[in-house]
């Protein structure tokens, strides 16, 4: 490759990381105008050519943060208006959901006995008489079995779905077209990574929760970018358990707010009549979107790009 290619492809590659937010606009400025002017030095045939073993080392400073949340959360909602698709999947994912559980006997409310299809609608315990002691109906185990199938099944469905959101956002942010078609097929193509790498969550999430309540809570907070990390950058399911601990350690209290008022938001949507857990999807789609756009941006310094 000669000089002049070569710093191209730096040109090119700082202009990759300032649209995936991995630099700040200041930084991009500088270091642009930089090799701007060493190509027009090696053009006009008078810059002294260094060999490329001898060229400067990237500088191992830390990674510049470029945004802050609020500037994230702005580019969150830049996106979503400039691409409405987006929230398709946590949509359909929480429809999908919802009438699953209702075929079993369980409303999108979580009211049991509403919804029920048939024979597999929630059992209704007969009222016991006096002095008789109330018993467990026997369909009523054959009923929570039922149930505990049903939302795994509705469980790995929104893991799948989330990562086609996630697979549409690093369309956009990459400069792609975001595109339902490509990116379903992005998410299926992991689909086992996805689901292993969300059962992996949910067990440590689960342990931390029996332990002492809190110790669950704070590794949802830890874990909460491991999707992200599968479907970006292909991490299998432990390395991406790993990616997440790393980059949210670093920015523990920015994903903590995002999770928090992801979670408040949610639940105030989701009691509205009817709507309300369609509008809940949504909520939680636009917070995917969020929490993916801080991942690009706080990814670990292996994944900036090299100048």
């Amino acid at each position: 490759m000669s000089t002049e290619d070569a710093i191209r492809e730096k040109i090119r590659k700082l202009e990759e990381a300032l649209m995936e937010g991995r630099i700040s606009e200041e930084t991009y400025r500088e270091l642009k105008a930089k090799y701007e002017a060493e190509l027009e030095r090696v053009r006009s045939g008078w810059v002294e050519v260094e060999a490329p073993a001898a060229a400067p080392a990237a500088p191992a400073a830390p990674r510049v943060r470029g945004e802050g949340l609020g500037d994230l959360f702005n580019r969150a909602l830049d996106f979503v208006k400039a691409n409405p698709v987006v929230l398709v999947p946590p949509i359909l994912a929480g429809i999908l959901g919802a009438i699953i559980m209702a075929g079993i006997g369980i409303s999108a409310m979580g009211m049991m006995g509403l919804g029920g299809l048939g024979r597999f609608g929630a059992p209704r315990p007969m009222a016991p008489g006096p002095g008789y002691t109330p018993e467990m109906p026997a369909s009523m185990y054959g009923f929570l079995g039922l149930t505990m199938i049903g939302m795994i099944f509705v469980m790995i469905i929104q893991q799948i779905f989330n990562g086609w959101l996630i697979a549409m956002v690093e369309q956009g942010v990459k400069g792609r077209t975001v595109d339902l078609g490509s990116s379903f097929n992005e998410a299926m193509s992991k689909a086992v990574p996805i689901i292993i790498a969300s059962i992996l969550v949910g067990i440590i999430i689960g342990i931390g929760i029996m332990l002492c309540v809190l110790p669950g809570l704070v590794a949802a907070i830890l874990l909460a970018l491991t999707l992200q990390a599968v479907v970006i950058d292909d991490y299998g399911p432990v390395d991406a358990l790993k990616a997440s601990y790393n980059v949210v350690k670093e920015n523990f209290i920015e994903v903590l707010v995002v999770v928090v008022v992801a979670f408040i938001a949610e639940a105030i949507v989701s009691i509205i009549p009817y709507i309300g857990f369609i509008l809940s999807a949504a909520v939680g789609g636009f917070f995917s979107v969020l929490l993916t756009l801080l991942y690009m941006a706080r990814r670990p310094a292996e994944a900036q790009v090299a100048f």
